[in-house]
């Protein structure tokens, strides 16, 4: 990585480790706490001050000209966002309705402008015009319209367009309060309940727990790799009596070679088995999870910065370490698969583990609640 990305990966994994519970190691570590936690407050009084403009009308709040249902967070990265967008969109096509996805697509070469990366037939932009989360989202879901735009409205707009759906769902859009939305889902990742009312940079929060107040639903995810969440769950029903309340467990679905990804193998052959993991995630900690709990015996790790795009010297050090160590295969995220622009060259296997966001037994309650605002309901 570059010496810019390894400066920023302490200070994410630093700000990571806090979240965690952990304290700072170090003198260094104590006084950048220090400088992290007055910026804080600093970023706590731009975030007020701006949902309070749009509280008092001082903001214009757009509307689509279609119901919208958010899915987004209060933390940054890593609540398993585009598995749940997936998810919701599965969901209401199998009731029947049409449904586009509009996001801002992060990090995408693109520009400011409207794209669209799927019109409900066909993949019409590449990665780099769609951003790597648009651009799973609609290879994940054929049928489906996926537009990206920074304006928000306007993409919105441009999915009804092309697509007429009967609803839009709107990713990582919670604190884009510019487009009116009929409902807002927030997800927090059980894996992270340590520590709840940290903002950035000092913690991982872009909101305070109050600004749950406007949301909804809250569904925790990943419950299945993470302990109780009673306290957490009765802390935000203090600040937030309404919300309802749903469960969400990620399930590993397969296992495919990377240069050949009709050569799918089940998950869970990934026990006993002696591998490599690296990722470039908003919380790689789910994803060293899911492999534990899948059998596989992790024998190296490497965490990029959340999106990161590896350049085929970092590709080469992780194979070598990884044949240093003994594994048997290299294993990553569909996401990461899609930000290596330099494909995998070497002699020992890459593996990608692909999984989905399930609501289990709340399903069918799931299914109930965006029925409700939607029209003929």
């Amino acid at each position: 990585m570059s010496n810019k990305s390894s400066r920023f990966s302490k200070v994410e994994g630093l700000v990571q480790r806090l979240a965690d519970g952990h304290r700072p190691r170090g003198v260094g570590e104590v006084l950048l706490t220090a400088t992290l936690r007055a910026a804080s407050v600093g970023w706590w009084m731009g975030a007020a001050t701006r949902s309070l403009a749009f509280d008092l009308g001082l903001k214009r709040v757009r509307r689509a000209g279609c119901p919208v249902i958010g899915i987004g967070n209060l933390s940054v990265g890593g609540t398993g966002k585009t598995p749940m967008v997936i998810e919701t969109a599965r969901l209401l096509a199998e009731s029947g309705r049409r449904v586009a996805v509009v996001s801002r697509g992060y990090r995408r070469r693109s520009g400011g402008e409207v794209v669209v990366v799927s019109d409900g037939r066909s993949v019409l932009a590449s990665r780099d015009e769609a951003g790597d989360e648009p651009s799973m989202i609609a290879q994940s879901l054929p049928g489906v319209a996926v537009v990206v735009g920074a304006d928000r409205t306007a993409a919105a707009r441009k999915a009804i367009e092309i697509a007429d759906p009967a609803a839009i769902l709107l990713d990582d859009g919670f604190q884009h309060r510019a487009l009116a939305r009929d409902c807002d889902i927030v997800l927090w990742d059980a894996l992270r309940s340590a520590d709840t009312s940290a903002l950035l940079p000092r913690g991982l929060l872009r909101e305070g727990l109050g600004a749950l107040r406007r949301a909804h639903a809250l569904v925790f995810t990943r419950c299945n790799l993470a302990p109780s969440r009673r306290h957490l769950l009765s802390r935000i029903k203090r600040i937030a009596p309404h919300l309802t309340v749903f469960h969400a467990e990620v399930e590993p679905t397969g296992l495919f070679d990377s240069r050949e990804p009709e050569n799918a193998l089940p998950a869970d052959s990934l026990h006993g088995r002696r591998v490599a993991a690296w990722c470039g995630l908003g919380n790689p900690a789910s994803f060293w999870k899911t492999l534990e709990v899948l059998g596989a015996k992790i024998v190296c790790r490497q965490a990029f910065p959340d999106h990161y795009r590896p350049s085929a010297a970092d590709l080469s050090a992780l194979a070598d370490k990884a044949v240093r160590r003994g594994a048997e295969w290299v294993v990553t995220t569909e996401k990461d698969l899609q930000n290596s622009d330099e494909g995998w060259d070497a002699s020992i296997p890459l593996r990608v583990l692909r999984v989905k966001m399930t609501l289990g037994a709340d399903t069918e309650r799931y299914a109930r609640f965006l029925a409700g605002f939607l029209p003929g309901s």
